[in-house]
């Protein structure tokens, strides 16, 4: 779901991957990527969803993952968990992921090929900041499927995750990185996604979380919406730089000062994805 397999201008660098790649394997690795997920089922059942969930993935690994639960919640819920400071209805994380091709899966049939994948998350609303991993299969009909184990309500478990491309407006084109740099005495760490169409952030620092997600809003006019179930406050120039990234094309280094904080770009992508 989130790794690199390109050359960009980025603070890090792309994982070496065999050459050439097989076409299952582009697929899978192709950054950057937008992923909406379709469905999540534990064991064999038949998956269901109960989460608006995106998630934006950059060349260089760094992703942001938002999933704002839709399961019913009275107003008083939803007052605390999407307006107060430190609450998300749901669940987020960003940080930095990797994928491997198993070996000798190179010239395996298409219902057998794997991609395995880990997912760092030093920054995630349920205070978790692990590693956890898991095996990615490319689907007749495109989509990805994400196969692995965790521990769901006591007992460890294999879940299934089901995850598609948009079909419409842009899904690769610009693709930015903006992270925070000096988190200070509160420890705050920071990270926002634009690719395309699609923006997300989140700040992370003591007991508060703040994310916030933004698309463009399809018609003419073209123009961004933040989502309501965000908690950034209602003005533009608020706590994270999605607005930033949205309002025209930023360069590499450039920093922004927005609530006390200064956020810069870390990554730029500049080259041709449709060529590998």
């Amino acid at each position: 779901m989130h790794t690199s397999n390109e050359t960009a201008i980025a603070a890090g660098s792309a994982l070496p991957l065999p050459s050439p790649l097989p076409p299952w394997a582009k697929e899978l690795l192709k950054r950057p990527l937008v992923e909406i997920r379709r469905g999540f089922s534990t064991g064999y059942d038949a998956p269901s969803e109960d989460a608006s969930t995106i998630v934006l993935t950059a060349p260089s690994g760094k992703y942001v993952d938002i999933r704002f639960s839709t399961l019913p919640r009275s107003q008083a819920q939803a007052a605390l968990a999407v307006k107060a400071q430190g609450k998300i209805w749901g669940y987020a994380t960003a940080g930095l992921s990797t994928a491997t091709i198993i070996p000798g899966k190179g010239g395996c049939p298409p219902y057998d090929c794997t991609v395995h994948a880990t997912w760092e998350h030093p920054i995630d609303s349920s205070g978790s900041f692990d590693t956890d991993g898991a095996d990615l299969l490319l689907l007749a009909n495109g989509a990805r499927m994400e196969v692995g184990s965790m521990v769901i309500r006591g007992k460890m478990q294999m879940f299934k995750e089901y995850w598609v491309t948009p079909t419409s407006g842009a899904t690769e084109r610009p693709c930015l990185v903006a992270e925070l740099l000096e988190g200070g005495a509160d420890g705050a760490k920071g990270m926002a996604i634009r690719i395309g169409d699609y923006c997300q952030g989140i700040l992370q620092h003591g007991d508060e979380f703040w994310f916030e997600r933004w698309e463009v809003q399809e018609g003419k006019d073209h123009k961004w919406i933040k989502d309501e179930r965000s908690n950034t406050p209602a003005s533009e120039m608020g706590i994270l730089p999605c607005w930033w990234m949205t309002e025209k094309a930023r360069t590499l280094g450039e920093t922004l000062l927005t609530d006390g904080r200064k956020w810069c770009v870390t990554e730029v992508v500049v080259d041709d994805t449709s060529k590998l």
